[in-house]
């Protein structure tokens, strides 16, 4: 039978030495990709959303460009943390499907690569497409969403998420106060109210379970509201 992995959990010490991401950063990757509107709003929230997907950003352009209006988001940030750019944060792109457009005008969206939820039979791991992988988990016993068990966010993935959040907060001024309210459908993110939401905060169930409130993800906003 096949090990699971169940993720290991760390303090806030652990997120406590964050800085701003510098733009010169060797790690930023610009992307091929011209979807998306260069029109330049005022920026009030970050939204963070992942693939349910492998590694990179192929299939998740390959998805996006079936549409016809713009659909994307600014980053895909890799499971190695490699922050892959696809258009500025100051531009946008449809990537809240709430209805409310001016909501995707005022945000700024980071996808985090992973598979999201995830079912177990004997002992191996299956995503939602049937296909087996080999992760690291979060298990919820009461379940998220309906569901138990999601791929975890790796370390190397928060700590540049973290590090892309304390730059926007520097540039565009978004209040990097925990919002406790981000896992579930929020009245507040609804109506604009600064900070990081997930989408989950926009959208009801059954539609989307992104993100997941993994423990090492918490702790880490937790910690960088206080480093602001």
């Amino acid at each position: 039978m096949a090990e699971i992995k169940v993720v290991i959990i760390y303090g806030s010490n652990k997120w406590s030495d964050l800085k701003s991401l510098r733009l010169n950063d060797e790690d930023l990757q610009m992307v091929d990709w011209d979807r998306y509107y260069k029109e330049e709003h005022e920026k009030r929230q970050i939204v963070l959303h992942h693939t349910v997907s492998g590694p990179g950003t192929r299939g998740d352009l390959i998805t996006w460009k079936k549409y016809k209006s713009n659909i994307g988001t600014c980053v895909i940030i890799e499971r190695d943390g490699t922050i892959n750019q696809l258009f500025s944060s100051k531009y946008w792109a449809y990537h809240l499907g709430c209805g409310k457009p001016w909501l995707d005008k005022t945000s700024i969206g980071i996808e985090l690569d992973n598979w999201g939820q995830l079912t177990e039979k004997d002992g191996q791991l299956y995503t939602v497409y049937k296909s087996k992988v080999d992760v690291p988990i979060v298990h919820y016993p009461e379940g998220f969403r309906g569901e138990q068990i999601y791929e975890a966010y790796p370390e190397a993935q928060l700590r540049s998420l973290g590090e892309l959040l304390l730059l926007w907060n520097k540039n565009y001024k978004i209040p990097l106060i925990y919002n406790e309210d981000m896992w579930d459908v929020s009245k507040r993110a609804l109506n604009g109210v600064g900070g990081i939401w997930a989408h989950v905060s926009y959208r009801p169930l059954p539609q989307k379970f992104d993100v997941h409130p993994d423990p090492n993800l918490k702790s880490m906003l937790r910690t960088i509201s206080g480093l602001v």
